[in-house]
C-alpha cells in the first residue's frame, strides 16, 4: 500500500509531465504556424518583428538628408541643410577638388539656401584643396580655419562689397574673421 504522501508526489509528477508536454505541443505548433505564415499579424512574433525593423524612409528619399555628418552634395560641396530657416552649412568638399569656391546662394528642391556657417571640420576633411574661397554671407567660421589640410595653400573672403581678402598659412590667426555683415536683403533667400 501506498502512502498518502507517496501518491501526492506521483500525482504532482504526472501532473508537471503532462502539462510541460502541453505547453511544449502549444508553442510547438504555434512556431510552426508562425513560419508557415498560418498566423494573424496580430498575434505573429515572426510578421510584427518584420514591420518593426523594416525602414521608415518615406516614399520620396530625395526629401532626406542621407548622411547627416557628410550632408547632401550640391555642385562640388557637401552641406546639412536648415529647411526651416533657408540656412546651408558647409560640411566639406567633394572628393578630387583642388579650388574650392563656395557659392553665396544655391537651390535645392525648389528652396533657396543661403551659406551661413562653416562645420568646424570642413578644412580638415578638404583632403587636396589648394585654395578655398568663402562667400560673404557666412556668418560663423567655427573656428574651422584653424584645422586645414597641409596641401591648403591660399584663404580667399568675399566680402560684400566685392573685395577680396587673401590669406595665407598659417590661418591660425586672429585677423581671420567672418566677412562685415552685408544688408540683411543680400542674405535673405
Amino acid at each position: 500500500m501506498i502512502s498518502y504522501e507517496q501518491a501526492q508526489a506521483r500525482r504532482d509528477r504526472w501532473m508537471r509531465w503532462i502539462f510541460g508536454s502541453c505547453i511544449i505541443i502549444f508553442l510547438g505548433g504555434y512556431f510552426s504556424a508562425d513560419v508557415i505564415g498560418w498566423l494573424p499579424e496580430r498575434i505573429s512574433v515572426r510578421k510584427r518583428s518584420l514591420r518593426h525593423s523594416a525602414s521608415n524612409i518615406g516614399e520620396r528619399y530625395d526629401t532626406f538628408d542621407p548622411d547627416l555628418c557628410l550632408g547632401i552634395a550640391i555642385g562640388n560641396t557637401r552641406y546639412r541643410l536648415n529647411y526651416a530657416t533657408s540656412h546651408a552649412i558647409v560640411t566639406r568638399p567633394l572628393f578630387g577638388v583642388r579650388v574650392w569656391d563656395i557659392p553665396e546662394f544655391f537651390e535645392f528642391q525648389g528652396q533657396r539656401f543661403v551659406v551661413t556657417a562653416l562645420d568646424p571640420f570642413a578644412f580638415l576633411n578638404a583632403g587636396g584643396v589648394e585654395q578655398i574661397t568663402l562667400p560673404f554671407t557666412l556668418q560663423w567660421l567655427n573656428q574651422a580655419h584653424t584645422l586645414t589640410c597641409p596641401e591648403l595653400k591660399q584663404l580667399n573672403i568675399r566680402q560684400a562689397d566685392g573685395q577680396c581678402q587673401v590669406f595665407e598659412p598659417p590661418f591660425n590667426s586672429s585677423n581671420i574673421r567672418p566677412p562685415t555683415k552685408p544688408k540683411d536683403s543680400l542674405i535673405t533667400p
